[in-house]
This record gives C-alpha cells, sequence and structure tokens, in this order.
C-alpha cells in the first residue's frame, strides 16, 4: 500500500511539474526538492521522465520538443518548435512600436506586453526589459475612447475571413446611430485607430463601388451572421493595394493629385503617401502623383503641408 501511495505521489508531482513548465515557468531543481520534500536526484528523474515522454512523441512525428537548462535563468525550461523566439532587440522594438500606437486601452497594452516579455524572456532578462519599458507603460496615454477592443477587432476579422456578413449599430461623428447589414472585407489600423473595411450596397453609400470605413470603437455593437458573401477571386479585395491608397482613413472614388515638393526629405511624403511616385526637377524639388480614396484626408494634409507644396 506505501508502495502505491508513493507511486501516486512521484505521478503527481511529474504531472504538476509537467503542467508549470507548459505554462513557461523555469524549473530549478532544488526549490522543487524543497517544495516536495524530495531529493534533488527525485527531481531529475522527474525531469528525465517528462524529457522521455517529449522524445517518444518527437520520434512519432508529433513535433520537436525539449527539456534544456537554461543556464542564464539556471534552470529547466520547456522549449519547442511553436516557442516564441523574439530576441532582446525585436522585442524592444515591437513593445516601443505598440506603446507609440496607441490603438489599444491600457489594459489591453498592458497584458499584450506583459505576455510577450513572459513568454519571449528568462527571468534575469525581464526585469532589464521591464525596467526600460515600465515607465512609458505607467505613462501611457489610451485614445479616448477607452473601449477594450482585442476581442472585437479578431471577431470581426473572422467575419472578413469567412465572408460572413455582418449586422451592425454604428455612431456616427455627428451622434446618429445608423444600422446596416455590411459585406466586410477588411481590418486596418491607422494613427491610434481600428478600422473595419466593408461593403454595404450601392443604394446605402454615398459613393457607390467603394468601401465604407468604419472605425470599430464606433460601432456600438454587431452581430456576425451566418450568412454568406461571394467573393469572386478575381474582385477580391486587396487589402495591401488598398491600403497604399488611403492614408488618412477617408472613404471615395480614386481620385488623382499631382503637386511640387520643395522640401528638404522626399522619403518623408513618399512614406506617408504609399501610392506615391516622385520624379527629380533639375532645380532640386520633386513633382510627385499619387492616388488616393476620396479627397477630404488628402486635401486637408495638402493644406497641412503648403509651405512645401505647390499643388498643379
Amino acid at each position: 500500500m506505501d508502495e502505491m501511495k508513493e507511486s501516486t505521489r512521484k505521478h503527481d508531482r511529474v504531472l504538476e511539474i509537467y503542467s508549470r513548465l507548459l505554462t513557461g515557468e523555469v524549473i530549478h531543481k532544488q526549490k522543487l526538492a524543497e517544495e516536495y520534500g524530495v531529493s534533488e536526484r527525485s527531481i531529475q528523474r522527474d525531469i528525465d521522465s517528462i524529457r522521455d515522454f517529449y522524445s517518444n512523441r518527437t520520434n512519432s512525428g508529433s513535433g520537436f520538443t525539449q527539456i534544456k537548462y537554461d543556464h542564464a535563468a539556471k534552470g529547466f525550461r520547456i522549449i519547442n518548435d511553436k516557442t516564441i523566439t523574439l530576441t532582446n532587440a525585436e522585442l524592444f522594438s515591437v513593445a516601443k512600436i505598440l506603446l507609440e500606437n496607441r490603438s489599444l486601452c491600457r489594459e489591453e497594452m498592458k497584458k499584450i506586453i506583459l505576455d510577450l516579455l513572459d513568454a519571449c524572456l528568462p527571468v534575469s532578462e525581464k526585469k532589464k526589459m521591464e525596467d526600460l519599458i515600465c515607465n512609458e507603460l505607467f505613462l501611457y496615454i489610451e485614445p479616448r475612447h477607452g473601449k477594450y477592443l482585442v476581442e472585437d477587432v479578431w471577431a470581426l476579422g473572422s467575419a472578413v475571413y469567412s465572408h460572413k456578413i455582418i449586422h451592425l449599430e454604428y455612431q456616427k461623428t455627428t451622434g446618429e446611430v445608423t444600422t446596416a447589414d455590411i459585406k466586410p472585407v477588411g481590418i486596418l489600423n491607422s494613427e491610434y485607430y481600428f478600422y473595419l473595411l466593408a461593403y454595404i450596397g450601392d443604394k446605402d453609400k454615398e459613393h457607390p463601388g467603394y468601401p465604407t470605413i468604419y472605425r470599430i470603437d464606433r460601432i456600438k455593437s454587431f452581430r456576425i451572421t451566418d450568412q454568406v458573401f461571394h467573393v469572386p477571386y478575381r474582385d477580391r479585395f486587396e487589402k495591401g493595394e488598398f491600403r497604399k491608397r488611403i492614408p488618412f482613413m477617408y472613404g471615395g472614388p480614386l481620385t488623382k493629385v499631382k503637386f511640387i515638393y520643395t522640401g528638404t526629405d522626399i522619403n518623408a511624403v513618399l512614406d506617408r503617401l504609399p501610392s506615391a511616385t516622385c520624379k527629380a526637377l533639375e532645380d532640386g524639388t520633386y513633382e510627385v502623383q499619387a492616388e488616393v480614396f476620396g479627397t477630404i484626408g488628402i486635401e486637408m494634409w495638402l493644406g497641412s503641408q503648403k509651405n512645401i507644396i505647390k499643388i498643379q
């Protein structure tokens, strides 16, 4: 009977260690030996049992997984072919991009960044990274709408993927609330906001034949229906090409603009207008041509650049 109890205790201990490894915890033999009241040699045998389990799975074609000793963290961790492996430099860059983007409320932004740190960094490196970004997290200014958007963005993106019609209630900038059944074709993010691009039928549109742009935080409610709409391959919406021509998130017919740029950095213009092409002129200026959807956004931008841009 005692042997059976001991076997059960060992079985439970191995499962607990396995579960802790799966959560990303670094296993320290000495600490675990004290916690479970056994020798370090027993903990090592537990780890070896888990290693044998993964070795058998790898041989059967179930993916590559190892329990490896992390010298920096001074403990064992689980490593597999699906483990996130961003370098410190890559992770720092991603965190800075997210913080500067400012399109999520504070709690969602904080969770995403801290989860990335937990997934990518050993304990020894985590404090350094946290110190580099903690002040920005503390002073992070969330968008004024303050809404939780991550789950909604994913749900709407899934509707785009499955070509499902969405029924939504949308609040315009005037405060008016409208309803529509829309055909979603894309999700974009630009300057602090997420946007849903969709077709709603020519009779309901100010600009027939072009997608309507909905700011996702202004969607009061939505319901993804079971009704599927057909998107022929030749008419498939290409988000990349559309994105080049809608840098200001205003809809409308495709419009061509042409102007002379007299500033010092033409790349700043080309980055702002991804569809633009330019030709250097003999006097050091540039002739720029671009295509954009709608006129409101481009007119506002051209107006803000009037000292270095001459419209032709």
